[in-house]
């Protein structure tokens, strides 16, 4: 990690605890789609934060907005920066898909409230407008469409297809648009409550790439009827659910290093998801929790039956 995308986490990480946000410990193992998880009230978000948003691979972005999509949770990714210069404040960019923010704009997000306006695509800075007040407003000044068009330099075709939300607004039109019916037609972007409506195709592994103890987690969470989620970019290894929060896992021998490294920041991102965490290890004889986490082993796969056995399961070992 650089010097400045550490001072940048700080920052942010700061921000969110003065507006009372729940945060989980950073989520530093690699490769990780995301690095903190925040929570307020109903807002869930998955952060990722770059000092150069240049830096985000679409492998990440795809990964983040599975998660995010399977958690009901947002997506966001915080950057200063872009090969181009600095990102602006109160514009909202786009990066794989993935709502893109300066630092700046999440502060007044969180602390002030005060939301985007502009978000910026190929071909310029846009707006969301109110298409259906739009034409309410119209009529009330008597206004034909092509009235309205000549009044502020674009088709008839185009006003149309304003009121209907079938087209972006330019920043430019959306103010002369305002100006000619003296109302306010722009529509902030509530980033933090923005969650994917369906996930990107999630990439299955070859089975040169799947472990015996994968194939037999995979085999139970199907067995009971649960939805799985596999990342090999966040914290966890397996998330499953019914209804409601899943059931995260790291999976794996319990001496290894790697899964003792993600024990912790389950735990943590659990806690802030308001999810069960569970370890489920190769060994046939350990303890049964680590770090008030669960331990399921293996071989007791096959003997749970129903979810709900496995949620008393989870409630019976855990630490906590």
């Amino acid at each position: 990690m650089t010097k400045a995308r550490g001072h940048l986490i700080d920052e942010i990480i700061s921000s969110l605890e003065d507006a009372g946000f729940d945060l989980s410990s950073r989520c530093d193992v690699r490769p990780s789609c995301f690095d903190l998880v925040a929570r307020k009230d109903d807002q869930l978000v998955l952060i990722k934060i770059l000092s150069n948003v240049d830096a985000l691979s679409e492998e990440d972005a795809l990964a983040l907005q599975m998660v995010a999509h399977f958690f009901n949770a947002t997506p966001l990714i915080v950057g200063s920066k872009t090969r181009r210069g600095n990102l602006d404040s109160g514009v909202v960019y786009k990066r794989y898909g993935v709502s893109t923010i300066s630092p700046k704009s999440l502060s007044a997000i969180i602390e002030e409230q005060q939301m985007p306006r502009e978000f910026i695509q190929r071909g310029g800075r846009f707006v969301a407008i109110d298409g259906s007040k739009l034409e309410q407003v119209r009529v009330s000044h008597n206004m034909t469409k092509e009235e309205l068009a000549s009044c502020v330099e674009v088709s008839a075709r185009a006003i149309l297809a304003y009121e209907k939300d079938e087209m972006d607004v330019s920043t430019d039109v959306a103010s002369r648009l305002e100006k000619v019916l003296e109302t306010d037609l722009i529509i902030p972007i509530d980033v933090l409550h923005h969650r994917p409506s369906s996930p990107p195709s999630q990439k299955t592994k070859s089975t040169m790439e799947i472990s015996d103890i994968e194939v037999r987690v995979n085999q139970f969470f199907a067995r009971l009827g649960m939805q799985v989620l596999w990342s090999d970019r966040a914290p966890f290894h397996v998330a499953a659910k019914e209804d409601g929060p899943p059931v995260i896992s790291g999976i794996g021998s319990i001496r290894s290093w790697g899964l003792q490294k993600r024990i912790e920041i389950l735990k943590s991102v659990s806690e802030v998801t308001e999810s069960d965490a569970i370890i489920i290890v190769e060994e046939g004889s350990v303890d049964e929790n680590v770090s008030e986490l669960p331990v399921i082993r293996q071989l007791e796969l096959d003997e749970i039956e129903k979810p709900r056995e496995l949620k008393k399961i989870i409630s019976e070992r855990s630490g906590s």
